[in-house]
């Protein structure tokens, strides 16, 4: 007994006509969520996990496999495989290393995902329903936003919605072999991209379990196996990765907190201003209730496609399950690595929304809210300018401007710095280490030999310099000291007593403080 029969029902209507009408509608679509994707993509400057991303691949395959792989101590110097990077070394290599080349990769990625989402709910659903789910794809912010960032999310996203489809198109034609092969491939590139891409590939495959049939099962058993050994390679450097972790890294143990952030991820984006969270939260809470509703009364009433819009919402919800779980052992919560899931997620809104017993008045105020959420999530992501996105350009040509030969350039850490050395790199930029085993200590010296960027342990280097020193940090760190109880940031205190501070510019949310003698 098969759960998701392929049926569509758009295949009738007319392509024939001439001019515009014979465009299908998918392709307006696609159009509107180029044109979503632009705001923003080439104006706002490389962060730093962008920036790192870019100084990284641009050293080859070798470099980073040093750079990723070296341990010390058992523990390996970088937590993510070389899937994502390795492709961005070849795009850089073609198209060059300008935000325009590299955002350019991720956008790429993500329309490519919104396309296969299209071609996945048209296989389980209809045409129809695949059209309004591309749309609000289309929209959505959070899909949007890693379409705009040089990380792997995309490529994430991307590699997990294809072994989808073509697990389901194997369920549905179980003799054709070119899907089970293309599933255990998409499948070792989605683990290749990023290490948590088995809490959306483990339940994936658990699903032939309710085909009820033997023949299916062992073919997912035997292509996992397949996608298992194309990873094995790297598989075996996971325990050094996963050491890592456990050693110093920032994410933290998630509680209802990160629930809730998820679902505002799910249905929006962050971050979002203050004002906008409660009544992002209400929509949010809303349209989930209102779909769980009409899941439930479709399964009642026996829906013919209950069992899809229930496949949809299993591997939408339980990689957040996995999350979760895993993380009360070892944290490894990370709301962005939830991307294929969101998507899925407004597939099933969709789904839902759109079911006949649902009254219109209802259907309009849920599609209203889920509007209003999608221009919240936007405006958001358009118009924050905090940690840790600073205008790390205008930084560099006021040190370019000001800054005179024999000045020393110094950051509190590798959060300012690696954005301003991908910049422009004819300055000389220095970093201060991070404390060794803290949460931020994240850039092993592995790495930094690759990047060669080694940070400094301390500021007895440039204390006997004999020209200025520019001090460049996060407002944020500043205040974080001072929370802590502290008067201030120790560079601060230990340049405070050689040099007297001149001036200090404020760059958004980042300080520049010119020191003298």
């Amino acid at each position: 007994m098969r759960f998701c029969r392929k049926v569509k029902s758009g295949d009738a209507e007319p392509g024939t006509r001439a001019g515009l009408k014979a465009v299908p509608a998918e392709a307006w679509i696609m159009l509107l969520a180029v044109a979503a994707r632009l705001p923003r993509l080439f104006s706002r400057p490389l962060w730093y996990d962008e920036a790192f991303a870019v100084l990284f691949s641009e050293k080859g395959p070798s470099a980073m496999l040093y750079g990723t792989l070296t341990e010390q101590g058992g523990v390996a110097a970088d937590v993510h495989p070389l899937g994502y990077y390795t492709l961005l070394w070849a795009w850089e290599n073609a198209f060059g290393t300008s935000p325009a080349s590299v955002r350019s990769l991720s956008l790429l990625l993500g329309l490519l995902s919104l396309y296969l989402a299209f071609l996945l709910v048209e296989e389980l659903f209809d045409r129809a329903t695949a059209r309004r789910a591309l749309f609000a794809l289309a929209l959505a912010p959070f899909p949007i936003h890693y379409a705009q960032e040089v990380r792997m999310y995309a490529l994430l996203a991307a590699a997990v919605i294809a072994a989808t489809l073509l697990l389901v198109k194997a369920f549905h034609e179980p003799g054709r072999w070119m899907y089970w092969i293309g599933f255990a491939l998409c499948a070792a590139a989605a683990q290749y991209t990023h290490n948590l891409a088995f809490l959306y590939l483990v339940p994936l495959s658990i699903t032939a379990l309710f085909m009820r049939d033997r023949r299916i099962v062992l073919r997912t058993i035997a292509a996992g196996i397949g996608a298992l050994l194309l990873y094995a390679p790297w598989l075996l450097h996971v325990p050094g990765q996963l050491a890592r972790l456990q050693w110093a890294y920032w994410i933290e143990r998630p509680g209802w907190e990160e629930l809730l952030q998820a679902l505002l991820h799910f249905t929006s984006a962050l971050p979002a201003p203050d004002w906008a969270l409660p009544p992002l939260l209400f929509f949010s809470l809303s349209l989930l209730l209102v779909s769980a509703v009409e899941t439930v009364r479709a399964a009642r009433r026996g829906e013919k496609k209950i069992r899809q819009a229930l496949f949809v919402l299993f591997l939408a919800l339980s990689p957040l399950a996995g999350m979760m779980l895993i993380s009360q052992w070892q944290p490894v919560f990370l709301l962005r690595a939830l991307l294929p899931a969101a998507m899925l997620f407004t597939v099933w809104l969709v789904w839902s929304l759109w079911q006949e017993s649902l009254p219109g008045l209802v259907r309009g105020a849920a599609l209203a809210m889920l509007g209003l959420s999608y221009a919240l999530g936007m405006y958001g992501w358009i118009a924050y300018n905090g940690f840790p996105y600073a205008p790390f350009d205008d930084i560099n040509a006021y040190l370019q401007e000001h800054s005179r030969e024999g000045d020393v350039i110094v950051h509190s850490n590798k959060l300012t710095a690696f954005p301003c050395l991908y910049d422009d790199a004819s300055l000389d930029h220095r970093y201060l280490a991070d404390p060794p085993g803290s949460a931020s200590d994240t850039l092993a010296p592995a790495t930094q030999e690759v990047l060669e960027q080694l940070a400094m342990e301390d500021l007895s280097d440039i204390l006997e310099t004999d020209g200025d020193v520019w001090l460049v940090m996060f407002e944020q760190e500043e205040e974080e000291y001072h929370t802590a109880g502290f008067p201030g940031h120790p560079a601060r205190q230990t340049l405070a007593e050689r040099f007297s501070l001149s001036e200090y510019i404020d760059f958004d949310a980042v300080t520049v403080f010119h020191y003298t003698r």
